[in-house]
């Protein structure tokens, strides 16, 4: 009786940890197909049969126990970001699945869970200089890059306020279309720069959903329909958003 207390235990613990990498990998912005076969990667590691289906809003997976019993656990899926060190760490680890214990595996995950990539400077420097430099790519002067620098500082504060408040992407990209367009127009206006198309673009790049685009061609050529198709209406959310708050920026400044 106590094995098999001790065996539905360990049972549990397996597909619990499936499922937690399974998620880790799908909010750092990971393909639904590589979710899936990391799972059944750690599922069959320790001998246990298991399908699993992962969506864009969820991972589930089932698992027979010996006795032929199905057990699933469902986690739900709230936020995706784009963290490429957390799927390259997992990657790491399931390349040398076969030398991790249970226990083992529980702390490394727990670790890549609780880790802090970057700084908060860190993070305000990359802003400034990606905006900054993507209008130089697209023409820009030098003013261009520094009032482009100036807008990725915005999205920067912008997207950090928003995401405590915890407000939906189509809303904060829209505020971010709206709020950059009128940064450019202002700095033209005033004269600091001579157009505000190379500013605007320049920042709004980065906005730009390339990563979820990216990855919902990847999913519709791997056959996952429904999670590429789902990317792509994300991704085409998003620009409209942009769009949106551009478009009634400058429908505002058209008055001044």
């Amino acid at each position: 009786m106590r094995e098999a207390m001790q065996y539905d235990n360990f049972v549990m613990k397996v597909l619990s940890m499936a499922n937690t990498i399974g998620k880790i990998l799908l909010t750092s912005g990971a393909e639904t197909y590589r979710v899936e076969k990391a799972i059944s990667i750690i599922c069959k590691r320790f001998d246990l049969k298991a399908e699993t289906f992962v969506t864009m809003t969820c991972v589930l997976t089932s698992a027979k126990k010996r006795d032929g019993e199905t057990i699933t656990e469902v986690n739900r899926i709230y936020t995706v970001s784009n963290n490429l060190d957390k799927i390259d760490k997992i990657h790491k680890i399931l390349l040398n699945i076969h030398k991790y214990e249970l226990e083992d595996l529980e702390k490394e995950v727990k670790k890549i869970q609780i880790q802090t990539v970057y700084k908060k400077n860190t993070l305000l420097v990359s802003y400034f200089f990606s905006a900054a430099f993507f209008a130089i790519l697209f023409g820009g002067k030098f003013k261009d890059f520094l009032v482009a620098g100036f807008g990725g500082i915005i999205i920067f504060y912008m997207t950090k306020f928003a995401n405590k408040l915890k407000l939906n992407n189509f809303f904060i990209n829209t505020l971010g279309g709206f709020l950059i367009t009128i940064l450019s127009i202002l700095a033209t206006k005033v004269g600091i720069v001579s157009t505000p198309s190379y500013s605007a673009i320049g920042t709004l790049m980065l906005l730009v959903p390339g990563l979820a685009l990216t990855n919902a061609i990847r999913d519709l050529i791997n056959g996952d329909l429904i999670a590429g198709t789902s990317r792509t209406v994300e991704a085409a959310l998003v620009g409209s958003a942009l769009a949106i708050g551009a478009g009634f920026a400058l429908f505002a400044m058209s008055y001044f």
